[in-house]
């Protein structure tokens, strides 16, 4: 049994008022998600460059270097 889509927002026949509200709110959600993604992805970049470090420090190094 699938999920019934949610109504297209063009049948919900909203006021002015409404539509600004319905796009303030998606707009703060995503704004939301946006950050999270960000700082997950400065974490993995922080990540990244530790693990750089510590493979220079620890590998050993070639006969050329």
């Amino acid at each position: 049994m699938t999920a019934k889509p949610p109504p297209s927002v063009a049948v919900m026949k909203l006021t002015k008022a409404q539509y600004i509200e319905l796009c303030d709110r998606f707009r703060d959600k995503a704004l939301t998600e946006h950050q999270d993604a960000r700082a997950w992805m400065n974490r993995a970049i922080l990540a990244e460059s530790r693990l750089a470090v510590l493979r220079a420090e620890y590998e050993p190094q070639g006969i050329d270097s």
